[in-house]
């Protein structure tokens, strides 16, 4: 008896310290994202609208749409070109599938290496998630948002809904975005990460 309470207060103490991990990380993502906004240089946003930037609305953070799943690699997938809100169009190839649970709900989401991208060093395994979810157009962006990630080492691979961006077109009609495809549409709201602009 006297190990079996070790080992749960050691598993809880794991799993508050990765729990305090996770959050840290969103503190850092978003902090990052607000900076680059705040950016002339680098913003999406008009410049008439950068001087009175605050901060991108996002959700608190919520440990439930931080989880484990399961990661399915896809080999030889032919190259597949995304629909854009603009002219551009962009080169895909999917990598894997990636099986998850949200409200007991079995989901998928499928995703994607681009042709180009993945020649850069530094970005030979990032991993594109691009989808919408039942709360598009009520609380966060219609168009859906976008997830980046590497790819697992294993058939494991944590995914953080926390860090859910909006696509650049969300801010301004002079970029051209990768419209997330039809198998990535989820039946349940994921409300994390980025809400709709303010």
């Amino acid at each position: 008896m006297r190990f079996f309470k070790t080992f749960l207060f050691a598993l809880f103490a794991f799993a508050s310290i990765s729990m305090i991990a996770q959050e840290a990380r969103y503190i850092e993502f978003w902090a990052e994202t607000d900076a680059e906004f705040a950016d002339p240089e680098k913003s999406p946003l008009k410049k008439e609208m950068v001087a009175e930037f605050d901060s991108v609305a996002r959700y608190p953070y919520n440990p439930d749409f931080a989880l484990m799943a399961k990661f399915e690699i896809l080999d030889r997938q032919k190259p597949i070109t995304f629909q854009t809100t603009g002219s551009i169009k962009q080169r895909y190839q999917k990598a894997g599938t990636i099986h998850f649970q949200v409200d007991s709900t079995e989901l998928v989401l499928s995703a994607y290496r681009n042709l180009e991208l993945m020649r850069m060093p530094g970005h030979e395994n990032q991993l594109f998630v691009p989808f919408t979810d039942a709360s598009n157009g009520f609380g966060t962006y219609e168009g859906g948002r976008y997830l980046e990630m590497e790819i697992p080492p294993s058939d494991s691979v944590f995914v953080d809904f926390n860090l859910v961006y909006n696509p650049y077109c969300a801010y301004s009609d002079r970029y051209s975005c990768p419209i997330p495809p039809r198998e990535n549409d989820l039946e349940v709201k994921i409300l994390a990460g980025a809400k709709s602009p303010k």
